[in-house]
């Protein structure tokens, strides 16, 4: 419990002058304490997506660089929570900014990396509304990844769901977006 605290006392001080420092050297200290205490790290900046609504995109960056490593024994609840938050802040109409929402998307994005049926069943659970940032998500991943492979089994059910809304999309955004422009 000690090392927990201790651990934790440590991100939370990083993630606290990430406004005043260069983020990039923040979020790579972050990594750096990951490699040998992933779960730790991840259960702070989890618990601090939820709480620091100022600070959200700075966090993401630091979860980004730390997803950025060999995550593969992740816990499972952990996994889970990124992905729930990660598709939840991505698809927040009402309080997200575009920026949180790229943030979130590239989290989602370096996370397939890893876990990429994890990040595909989300994003077509999530794919029945016609959403700008699960379509820019989506060909992020197929741009990012040789995923060939993995996509096979995704790729009737997308083009399915897709199909189907095609009406749907009105706006200009949102069409680029569905055609695979990055709304960045």
């Amino acid at each position: 419990m000690n090392k927990f605290v201790s651990v934790y006392n440590e991100v939370v001080s990083l993630l606290a002058h990430m406004d005043d420092q260069d983020k990039g050297k923040i979020a790579l200290r972050i990594a750096f304490i990951a490699e040998t205490k992933l779960a730790i790290v991840l259960t702070v900046l989890l618990e601090k997506l939820q709480k620091d609504e100022q600070s959200r995109v700075d966090i993401y960056c630091a979860l980004e660089k730390v997803l950025q490593q060999d995550t593969q024994g992740l816990e499972r609840r952990l996994l889970e929570k990124i992905i729930t938050l990660a598709s939840n802040h991505m698809r927040d109409t009402q309080e997200a900014t575009n920026e949180l929402k790229v943030a979130a998307s590239n989290t989602l994005v370096t996370l397939a990396r890893c876990y990429f049926n994890d990040v595909m069943c989300e994003l077509l659970y999530r794919l029945e509304l016609p959403e700008e940032f699960i379509f820019v998500t989506l060909g992020n991943l197929s741009s990012a990844y040789d995923t060939s492979l993995e996509c096979i089994p995704f790729v009737g059910m997308i083009l399915n769901v897709m199909i189907s809304m095609l009406e749907l999309v009105k706006d200009s955004r949102m069409r680029q977006a569905f055609c695979g422009g990055d709304a960045q």
